[in-house]
């Protein structure tokens, strides 16, 4: 017979073994419950960051002799020309013609009389008013674009704007312009972020060769009317809010199935772990990924001049679990580096678009006071503030400029070339039968 010392022992014991099971069981449940709120809150935080408007497909398949997009990417894959003649085009086609040497010249023409079947094959892409690069932003079809022959033949295009509007030939400068600026539309409507980056591109390399125009003040009215009409009609930004969205959903998820199939049951040992693993840890983990993800988009969205020196930084390396699950590294940066170029194409486009609505409005010549008629409008995508405008008295010339832009853009991208910086505007002041004499 057991002792009642012992007894009483073995009661308390097993009290103690149960109100340790209940408080167990409770705190387990009371994790549960606290990560499936944070889950469904983070989800919902993700669901309202996708606001932005799908874009329109196409409701019927497009024949690829109309589609503008294969005669873009097949102009760009039949330029034939050595790494050396790439890079000076490249780098020439950023600057207006007139500032390049002699020797620039003649290289830059003999490479558009070598490429000219491609482009023949790019400017035909600009007059089809229909793009479609076959791509619905799925990780396995996107891959299939050859993105660098697109660049090289949309700098191509560029370069054989910048020439023919050095000598006078405005009609092919104006073919060159439109197939850049129909590209830009297509690209930037394409829903992965590689396309709307490039797109972006286009759409600056438009501005830039545009600028010469509009910055000519012997342009006829007319002419400067028909240049509005060739410029992107998309907005950068916009497009790459719903790709950021898309894209942040896509890694999200990635990193998400990586978690799991490393904690996947291999051996029946582990299988209690696995099911703790599910039921305590899983949701907390999945919301504090969204969690990251969510703050990725609303930093993004910010003008690039309220980001922190380095914004992926500031996001993801608190977390309190491996990087690797937050696929940080060159994608979460590339993803800052597409908004900021996104955003100074917005930027620079509301640029030339102020100046061509300075020169529509007083097309018989601009006055000094003409900046006093700007509509200052919303803030700027890419600093927040407005556009500057003033008259340089010493020069006389109107500079539109975008204050701090050059600066917030070279610290948030890769690359800090001369491609990087926003430049002023400038456009001369006086009567135009003066100024053109």
């Amino acid at each position: 017979m057991t002792p009642p010392p012992v007894r009483t022992l073995v009661r308390w014991s097993l009290l103690a073994l149960a109100i340790l099971a209940v408080a167990t069981l409770l705190a387990a449940l009371g994790t549960h419950a606290w990560g499936a709120h944070r889950l469904r809150v983070a989800r919902a935080e993700l669901a309202r960051h996708s606001s932005p408007p799908a874009r329109p497909a196409s409701s019927t398949p497009l024949p690829d002799h109309l589609n503008g997009a294969r005669w873009l990417v097949a102009g760009g894959q039949a330029v034939i020309c050595t790494d050396e003649d790439y890079k000076v085009y490249g780098v020439l086609a950023d600057r207006p013609a007139a500032t390049w040497t002699d020797e620039e010249m003649e290289r830059a023409r003999r490479i558009l009389d070598e490429q000219q079947p491609a482009l023949d094959l790019l400017l035909h892409s600009g007059a089809l008013t229909r793009f479609d690069l076959g791509i619905d932003g799925g990780a396995a079809n996107h891959s299939e674009i050859d993105f660098l022959s697109v660049i090289r033949g949309l700098r191509l295009l560029a370069l054989q704007a910048r020439v023919a509007w050095f000598d006078s030939r405005t009609a092919t400068y104006l073919e060159a312009l439109a197939a850049i600026s129909r590209s830009a539309d297509g690209l930037l409507r394409s829903p992965v972020v590689m396309a709307t980056t490039v797109g972006s591109a286009a759409a600056r390399w438009t501005v830039w060769a545009a600028s010469e125009m509009v910055s000519d003040p012997c342009v006829p009215a007319e002419e400067i009317e028909r240049l509005h009409t060739l410029l992107p009609g998309e907005d950068p930004v916009t497009c790459s809010d719903a790709t950021l969205v898309r894209a942040v959903a896509d890694l999200a998820d990635k990193g998400l199935a990586y978690r799991e199939g490393r904690h996947e049951p291999n051996v029946s040992w582990s299988l209690p772990f696995w099911v703790a693993n599910r039921f305590l840890v899983e949701d907390l983990v999945v919301a504090e990924v969204l969690d990251r993800w969510n703050r990725q988009i609303a930093m993004g969205r910010l003008p690039g001049a309220q980001w922190p020196p380095e914004p992926a930084s500031v996001i993801w390396d608190d977390a309190g679990w491996p990087h690797r699950l937050a696929l940080n590294g060159t994608i979460v940066l590339n993803l800052f580096n597409e908004r900021a170029r996104a955003q100074a194409a917005a930027t620079e486009l509301r640029q030339l678009r102020t100046a061509l609505e300075l020169r529509a409005s007083s097309p018989d010549g601009l006055h000094a006071g003409a900046c006093a008629d700007i509509d200052p409008g919303p803030p700027l995508p890419l600093t927040g503030g407005a556009l500057a405008c003033s008259f340089d008295r010493s020069r006389g010339v109107i500079v539109i400029d975008v204050p701090g832009g050059a600066e917030t853009l070279i610290g948030h991208t890769t690359l800090a070339n001369r491609a990087e910086h926003l430049l002023p505007m400038e456009l001369a002041v006086g009567p135009r039968n003066e100024l053109c004499r």
